[in-house]
């Protein structure tokens, strides 16, 4: 009964259109439209999202609606994603309609969905943008939830992608609600933080959230360990699928101690370093490896600590939660089952352990510190922080031990030290310890300071001259120090190691004390500095690097180690592309030219899109310095003769290159321009042979075959088809499929997708710079073209018909434009020529089987007709036709009269 009442109804467009006169039309009585405007909501409220969508952008186009009726529509489509799954919905529908959404190609994963990034932007700006009429804050609070559930992956494939996006770029990348404190911040990166750190979530006050468990006599949960590992969760998938170093920057920075916290937190059960451990450290490393190249980063001057991250953490290494007593204290805390959660901290006092109760704490901090040291060592820019790091440790050190020892000299009285100074004091010097132990040749960058502080420490211990253990145990450490720096392999006394005789001095008067733990030390390395000494090589002569080469072969390894690293996350690799970047920009002299290229290309196949989107910048970039070579590159790659590519990584290479081109017109020319478009043309043409390809398609049919085989004789007969109810749709799908398995290679020709790429390609290099060109190169473009059009009239074939037609269509406009510039090309259209591809483009124009072909094929048409009416009047800086000798006499209207040697006689007018 039911369904009988559904399908008497008008359609959806009809009753809308019906409700909405009734609604909203001016003429009709004040309650005649009230009554309307319910039915009409009531009508919106019970109409399915997905069935709602289509009607309402249909509707909502210019001249579909009254403008009285189409305001209330376009407000009711906007508000479609604060429906139940309405995002997901909306965005579903952008992507579908999009004209970037295209089929699938047969070499891309199932799981991957099929979304542009240019779909992704119209998406984002659809969702981000608040309607009018609502405010930013209710808005994003009410989309929040959906978007988090898709970031969390509770939507389609790869809708977390989408979330990610829209969030990062729609909604944290605009100041105006990113920034810190406007509505974007609140409604996503506060609930998000707040879960990790609780002092910056949308409530730092006293006032309870509504995961917190409160339960009589047991710690008040202010963050259950759930939230805890969903939050960790979220921010990886956040700043992976939207790769961009300031955003992750910006998010992780204010939680820098927590996700030490909890990359640092002890324990054996693997559920808790899956869920905790192991994403906190992966954001750890991001933030770290991203850190160093910050513009914002100072730098230390006074040779103490630099304010760098891993100061930071050094200086509360057993930070487990806020130290302030009271209320809104908070601590990490194992919860059930060993998981970690945020509890209340009910402590009157600090957080941080004194010394006599646990030293095992201190002991497991230095050591995790220390292996974070290790894992970041990899990256070339970390090397010298890790470097200032030590020698700051060993400077303090050294002058809190000179300190202590002369306060004891001036005083007998008691010089102890709070329990946290001296906490912090055994914590700096056992990463000290497990430093030298674990990365010694890590610890010296620059062996110009370590070599004036070894002097400094030599001299004020014989100044002195106790020789008490206590004076020598710094000594201990200054020649542990030069013992790193001296057994370098890196090492060369030169005349830049000032204080090295004095340091050699020094060391004779050491080893003539009668000090067991010092002297023969420093007998043994004033033996090994002599030896170093007389082997060393005489100082090189020639040109020596300077500063700003240092520093751009710094920036260069660091990017390198940033895009090849294995475990590089997105923003990282972004990072190292934006500094190769700037010395692209500043032409940097330690660029290595066929290195980059063999690089971008890499990261074309990288399967973030953000990722070789910027790839292809960085070639546009570098071809403004080396077109040629870019040009070359490309096209060799892009003809793929090993077949080492994807069909994918093939078109991208072709977007490159196109842009390449139109970014670089002068430089296409010559011999560059004919080997680009020999390349293109062979692409282009049905001579390609790839052998590996077939081979592959053959494996693939085979296994088709087979179980197609199988399946028969499963079923006894034919395998019955459950989607026959459709007949139309059937037809039009299975015309369509044989239309997408018809762009594959046949018997190992090229893919039709990349011939009409390549025709689309020379046709625009057309318009580039056509001068620049060979006419015989052109005219093997257009009879190419001209036989594609003719020879492939098959219906899968189209692509490349359109592409074929279009380079015609280049060719004309480009004859246009040079004749506009006054340019002389010195080839065209002319007699049988004209007249056979006329009677051509008529015949597609009234035959083709593709609708688009024979639109392009008329507007051809109509445009040779308007360069033939061009070519009849004269070029651009010529005069205009003027009468210049009348026929039989030697005379010159207009102007002077010239005799027959080249003198000019005077004019003679007759006056009345």
């Amino acid at each position: 009964m039911a369904d009988s009442t559904k399908q008497g109804q008008p359609p959806l467009v009809d009753r809308i259109l019906q409700c909405g006169k009734l609604a909203y039309d001016p003429d009709l009585p004040v309650e005649t439209r009230a009554q309307g405007q319910h039915d009409f909501k009531e009508l919106i409220e019970n109409t399915k999202t997905t069935a709602l969508l289509p009607v309402l952008n249909l509707l909502v186009q210019p001249g579909r609606t009254l403008p009285w009726l189409r305001t209330p529509i376009m407000s009711t489509l906007a508000q479609i994603p604060l429906r139940p799954r309405g995002v997901q919905d909306t965005v579903e529908f952008v992507l579908s309609i999009h004209p970037s959404s295209r089929a699938r190609p047969s070499d891309q994963p199932e799981k991957r969905a099929n979304i542009s990034h240019e779909a992704l932007n119209a998406a984002s700006r659809l969702i981000s943008s608040p309607p009018a009429g609502i405010s930013a804050e209710i808005w994003f609070s009410k989309i929040s939830p959906q978007l988090f559930s898709l970031l969390r992956g509770e939507g389609e494939i790869e809708m977390d992608r989408v979330a990610s996006f829209i969030i990062g770029f729609g909604i944290l990348g605009r100041k105006q609600y990113g920034a810190p404190g406007m509505p974007g911040w609140k409604a996503f990166v506060e609930p998000l933080l707040g879960c990790i750190d609780p002092m910056l979530g949308p409530r730092s006050d006293n006032t309870p959230k509504q995961s917190e468990i409160i339960t009589p006599g047991a710690p008040k949960i202010l963050v259950t360990s759930m939230e805890l590992a969903n939050a960790l969760k979220d921010l990886s998938t956040l700043l992976s699928s939207h790769p961009h170093p300031s955003l992750a920057k910006r998010l992780l920075r204010p939680i820098l101690m927590s996700l030490w916290a909890l990359s640092s937190w002890a324990a054996d059960d693997k559920m808790v370093k899956t869920e905790f451990v192991q994403p906190a450290r992966h954001l750890l490393k991001t933030l770290v490896r991203l850190w160093p190249s910050s513009p914002a980063n100072p730098t230390s001057t006074s040779g103490q600590f630099s304010p760098s991250l891993l100061n930071l953490v050094l200086r509360d290494l057993l930070f487990k939660g806020t130290p302030d007593a009271g209320q809104a204290s908070w601590r990490y805390a194992t919860g059930k089952a060993g998981a970690i959660q945020i509890q209340r901290s009910e402590n009157t006092g600090a957080i941080q352990p004194h010394l006599d109760q646990d030293m095992n704490l201190i002991d497991t901090a230095a050591d995790k510190f220390v292996e974070l040291m290790i894992d970041l060592s990899e990256t070339p820019d970390l090397d010298n922080e890790i470097s200032q790091l030590f020698m700051g440790l060993c400077t303090k050190w050294l002058s809190d031990n000179k300190k202590i020892e002369n306060d004891s000299i001036i005083t007998r009285l008691s010089t102890s030290q709070p329990d946290e100074d001296v906490t912090q004091h055994i914590i700096e010097a056992k990463v000290m310890q497990k430093m030298m132990s674990a990365l010694p040749e890590k610890l010296v960058s620059d062996s110009r300071q370590v070599i004036h502080l070894v002097n400094q420490v030599f001299r004020d211990f014989l100044a002195n001259r106790n020789g008490s253990i206590d004076s020598s145990a710094a000594v201990a450490v200054a020649l542990s120090l030069l013992n790193i720096v001296i057994t370098s392999t890196s090492f060369q006394v030169s005349a830049e190691n000032e204080p090295i005789d004095a340091i050699q001095s020094s060391l004779e008067h050491i080893s003539y004390l009668n000090n067991s733990e010092i002297s023969p030390t420093a007998q043994n390395l004033l033996l090994l500095l002599k030896f170093r000494n007389t082997i060393s090589s005489p100082a090189e002569t020639g040109t020596k690097s300077t500063d700003q080469q240092i520093e751009d072969r710094k920036s260069y390894t660091l990017a390198l180690s940033y895009l090849t690293a294995n475990d590089s996350p997105p923003p990282v690799r972004v990072q190292g592309l934006e500094l190769l970047s700037s010395l692209l920009r500043s032409n940097s002299s330690i660029l290595d030219i066929p290195a980059l290229l063999v690089l971008f290309s890499s990261l074309l196949q990288d399967p973030e899109e953000y990722i070789y989107l910027r790839a292809i910048q960085s070639f546009i970039q570098l071809s403004q310095k080396h077109p040629k070579a870019v040009m070359k590159d490309l096209i060799d790659r892009y003809v793929d003769p090993n077949e080492e590519y994807q069909l994918d990584q093939r078109l991208r290479l072709g977007e490159a290159l196109l842009q390449v081109i139109q970014n670089n017109p002068t430089a296409f020319a010559g011999d560059t321009a004919r080997t680009v478009c020999e390349g293109l043309l062979f692409l282009a043409s049905r001579r390609g042979n790839r052998p590996k390809t077939e081979q592959e398609q053959i494996k693939r049919n085979k296994l088709k075959r087979k179980q197609n085989e199988e399946a028969e004789e499963a079923w006894e007969g034919p395998v019955p088809q459950l989607d026959e109810v459709l007949e139309m749709e059937k037809d039009n799908e299975e015309f369509l499929s044989q239309i997408l398995e018809g762009w594959e290679s046949k018997r190992g020709s090229e893919d039709l997708r990349v011939r009409a790429s390549a025709i689309a390609i020379a046709g625009s290099s057309l318009e580039v710079n056509i001068s620049g060109m060979n006419s015989n190169t052109i005219a093997t473009a257009i009879d190419l073209s001209i036989h594609i059009l003719t020879l492939e009239p098959e219906p899968e074939s189209a692509i490349v018909r359109r592409s074929a037609i279009l380079l015609i269509l280049s060719f004309v406009k480009a004859l246009d434009t040079a004749r506009d510039e006054g340019k002389k090309v010195g080839f065209g259209f002319a007699g049988k020529s004209l007249e056979d591809i006329s009677r051509i483009l008529a015949y597609v124009s009234q035959t083709d089987n593709d609708g688009l072909v024979r639109e392009h094929a008329e507007d051809v048409l109509e445009g040779l007709k308007t360069w033939q009416m061009n070519s009849l009047l004269p070029q651009r800086g010529e005069p205009q036709t003027e009468l210049k000798e009348l026929a039989g006499l030697s005379i010159t209207p207009g102007g002077n009269l010239i005799d027959q040697s080249g003198r000019v006689r005077p004019r003679i007018e007759e006056i009345e």
